[in-house]
């Protein structure tokens, strides 16, 4: 199988290759951006239309401030997976979309403000070390780390339930099992990505679970 390493000019560049995946991102988060900020005539979906343009802008900054790697896996489908997971909900609509059930609509909000908490408090514990592709960048072991292996991913699937949950069409619900989908198999290309490291192996066997206390 051909690997990105077997390409001479990605191993003697790697920061070109850093800024010029930057560069890619910025490119697309600035469209994304636009048209964001357009869907905000919307006026019945004004709040989910801010809450979904801070989410992936958030996830967007984070990214390119992240720190060069001391190793970066060169598997293209860990690149693919990673980023198609990151990148995939800016495929999110309010156009056409409904609450499931409008009587809960303020848990709804409820959830996804608990989400954007968490989500703070858990980037303050990766700090630069937050990345896309499986790379690393040093073993986090405390905060919510401690408790289960992927906190980050947990958090970003709890903000989306809250979303579909008053956003709802076909069209959102396909981009959420497609979401969850990749972020599993990203998770799992991360840890055998990582487990070349023996501090993480040994992480591993501290911190069983790898979304849900005591379920997964």
């Amino acid at each position: 199988m051909l690997k990105l390493s077997d390409l001479k000019v990605w191993t003697k560049y790697p920061y070109f290759w850093h800024w010029a995946v930057n560069v890619a991102v910025a490119s697309v988060w600035c469209y994304y951006a636009y048209q964001g900020l357009m869907n905000l005539s919307t006026k019945a979906y004004f709040v989910w239309n801010i809450a979904m343009l801070f989410r992936n802008t958030s996830l967007t900054l984070l990214f390119l401030l992240r720190r060069p790697s001391r190793l970066t896996s060169q598997r293209p489908r860990d690149w693919f997976v990673a980023i198609a997971g990151t990148f995939v909900t800016y495929l999110y609509a309010t156009k056409g979309t409904k609450p499931v059930f409008p009587p809960l609509e303020s848990a709804a909000y409820v959830v996804m403000v608990v989400a954007a908490f968490l989500s703070a408090v858990g980037v303050v514990n990766l700090g630069r070390s937050f990345g896309i592709v499986p790379a690393n960048r040093g073993i986090k072991t405390k905060g919510f780390y401690a408790v289960v292996r992927h906190p980050l991913y947990s958090v970003y699937m709890l903000h989306d339930i809250g979303w579909n949950f008053n956003c709802f069409s076909a069209r959102n619900l396909c981009v959420f099992v497609l979401y969850c989908l990749l972020t599993y198999g990203r998770a799992k290309c991360e840890e055998r990505f990582l487990k070349q490291d023996p501090a993480y192996q040994e992480y591993v066997l501290k911190t069983r679970y790898m979304f849900l206390p005591g379920i997964m």
